[in-house]
């Protein structure tokens, strides 16, 4: 098997795919032979999301879904499951994303983004392990965050994405004997669409991030995709419960602060 066809026949659900990093990841599975179902809240961005996949003669379908409904997702991934068969992989990459510090973030944000980034992600599980049980095969990727590894701010955000790293702890260790791999992949500053207002607000937020990466630019969606499909495919057969940092050496160590302790800036 070619690696361009390292998903043929695998069923492939990613949520939060109307955009950004879910949507390359739909794109990268549909075209390394997967069927795709994109679940997506926007419904603008889930129609012409796959409207383009499909353009591009993979099988795809999309399924407006709040991640954060219970009987939504029951219903959806019900659906989902009718119409292709069965799920063989799950990504969870929907998520909310809200900047302000903890005294500036109301109740009511701080409950949305853990319904949407952490509670969505444990109803998808929920909903998909009975039929990976049933079958003995199954694998879960969560996109986590550095945020969810370091104090980089956006509070809410990345108290919701550290309980996704437990998340996927838990699943990989409890149903590992079933046959469930479950992995998170964990970026750092990735350029999408999720950054528009804060680029609006500083144009050049993108640069002045740069010297925090040892590799000397922030990521692009692809970046994130190659770890994902990576680990969906049978190559990463035993691979369960790790962390893949994706972070242009972020997290090895903060790069400007190096050379101060050094006396070389």
């Amino acid at each position: 098997m070619t690696i361009a066809q390292d998903l043929a026949g695998k069923v492939v659900v990613v949520t939060g795919a109307g955009r950004g990093i879910g949507r390359q990841i739909a794109i990268g599975a549909g075209s390394r032979g997967a069927k795709v179902a994109l679940v997506e809240l926007i419904a603008e961005n889930l129609d012409a999301t796959v409207k383009e996949i499909s353009a591009m003669g993979i099988t795809a379908k999309g399924y407006k879904t709040d991640v954060s409904s219970e009987s939504e997702i029951i219903k959806n991934f019900a659906l989902i499951e009718k119409d292709f068969g069965q799920i063989d992989c799950l990504v969870n990459n929907a998520m909310i994303h809200d900047p302000e510090d903890l005294l500036a973030t109301s109740l009511e944000v701080w409950n949305r983004t853990l319904a949407v980034t952490l509670t969505g992600s444990f109803l998808t599980i929920k909903a998909t392990l009975p039929g990976m049980i049933k079958r003995k095969a199954g694998c879960i990727v969560n996109i986590g965050t550095v945020n969810a590894k370091a104090m980089i701010g956006s509070d809410s955000y990345s108290v919701a994405k550290a309980g996704i790293h437990a998340l996927t702890r838990t699943v990989a260790v409890r149903y590992g004997p079933d046959g469930i791999r479950c992995t998170t992949v964990v970026p750092g500053t990735i350029a999408t669409d999720a950054w528009q207002e804060r680029v609006d607000r500083n144009p050049q937020i993108f640069e002045k991030l740069k010297p925090w990466y040892p590799l000397g630019r922030v990521g692009t969606p692809a970046d994130v995709t190659e770890a994902v499909l990576f680990l969906l495919t049978d190559k990463a057969a035993w691979i369960s419960g790790s962390e893949f940092v994706v972070d242009g050496g972020l997290l090895a160590g903060y790069a400007p602060m190096f050379k101060m302790v050094e006396g070389s800036d």
